[in-house]
């Protein structure tokens, strides 16, 4: 089968038949690693759907969803076909928007699907506030599509961002892109996550939106967003309040998070507490939690029910963030050991230990060396050396 050029084979996603490029090209893209995604995804709607309906006591309204950067149109089709809801489809290239035809007649879905062929912003900006759910998912960078979204958006976001190397302090293009500092620490991983979701904090709180974390986690190679959006300037300002800075001592590894209320404070906070090094500044950031409990359990529990392709890694990821500290940061205990030349023990046992000694301790799914804690270095140093 062939689409301008491109030949196409056909896949299965959940229960979904969909026709992709046989290799990745630009103009039409599709992402095999990015099933994992699209599974959580695929729960994760399900689980903010069914919530919805049952807080209105009422069936009738059906939600749409947009995804404004669908390439071939996986996710958007997933979305129609498997969970029944009102899908917009939107595409630049011709030939993701020929295969988006072809995807949606391949799963008999066409009454609830509308696709267009048009500059993303465009189709988000024409029809403000339209849209319950809006999905963007990039190649690179959503910064450019943030303010479109802000104003486009009525309950949920679900953003994407793939160029993690400026996110985490990496490469260069932090501040240029997020207007926030990141610093390559061992959490790095988070840290992504935390300067993307402080800037769409800040986008949409321009509009009098604010954002609730329902379920945000990084993977492989991209950061995922999924946030419900409440509208006014007073619940804007009160998210406002959520973002800060963390400051980190590259010599002895302390570190700890201030709110931009405190920032008075921070002229006499240059120095390391522990050592005396001078202190690193990230931010700003999100520093509230980036996950609700209660709606993680429920996108377990539609992980366990449905048929998936990436079930068991899905599974783990969120089962992971459920019992994760809202810490804003972590600890990478084969560092820690490293830098005080002893053998690391297993993981299990060392949250046993900060257990023990009276200090909350959890894994975090950002890294399978990686723990969180209330203790601080200096303690866990102490906890490790025992």
């Amino acid at each position: 089968m062939e689409c301008m050029s491109y030949k196409l084979i056909e896949r299965v996603e959940g229960s979904t038949r969909v026709l992709v490029p046989k290799r990745a090209k630009r103009a039409l893209f599709y992402n095999p690693r990015m099933e994992l995604c699209r599974d959580i995804d695929i729960a994760a709607l399900a689980a903010f759907t069914n919530h919805s309906k049952s807080k209105s006591n009422s069936s009738s309204s059906t939600m749409v969803y947009v995804d404004a950067l669908a390439g071939t149109g996986v996710r958007g089709v997933r979305v129609a076909n498997e969970l029944g809801l009102q899908v917009v489809l939107n595409d630049l290239s011709r030939g993701a928007y020929e295969v988006i035809n072809r995807n949606v007649k391949l799963n008999g879905i066409e009454e609830r699907t509308s696709i267009y062929n048009e500059d993303a912003n465009v189709l988000l900006h024409r029809n403000r506030c339209r849209y319950d759910i809006v999905d963007i998912d990039p190649f690179g960078s959503p910064v450019p599509y943030l303010d479109s979204l802000s104003q486009s958006v009525k309950k949920l976001i679900m953003v994407t961002a793939t160029d993690t190397a400026p996110l985490c302090g990496a490469h260069t293009g932090g501040l240029r892109k997020y207007a926030a500092k990141p610093l390559n620490t061992e959490y790095h991983k988070e840290m992504a996550t935390r300067i993307l979701l402080g800037r769409v904090t800040r986008d949409l709180c321009r509009h009098d939106r604010a954002i609730q974390p329902l379920l945000c986690y990084s993977w492989s190679h991209f950061v995922r967003l999924i946030a419900r959006v409440e509208r006014g300037a007073k619940r804007a300002d009160e998210c406002m309040k959520r973002l800060g800075f963390i400051l980190h001592c590259f010599s002895c590894g302390n570190r700890y998070a201030i709110h931009c209320s405190e920032l008075q404070d921070m002229n006499m906070r240059t120095r390391c507490e522990i050592c005396g090094a001078k202190i690193r500044i990230a931010g700003p950031l999100y520093l509230s939690p980036i996950k609700d409990n209660s709606f993680c359990k429920h996108v377990y529990e539609e992980l366990r029910m449905r048929q998936l392709g990436k079930k068991r890694e899905a599974q783990k990821i969120v089962a992971t963030c459920m019992s994760e500290l809202d810490i804003p940061f972590y600890y990478d205990y084969h560092e820690i050991c490293k830098a005080l030349k002893i053998s690391p023990p297993s993981i299990h046992f060392l949250i046993e230990r900060l257990n023990d000694s009276g200090f909350r301790a959890s894994r975090t799914h950002f890294s399978d060396t990686g723990f969180k804690t209330e203790a601080k270095m200096e303690e866990v140093k102490e906890i490790l050396r025992r």
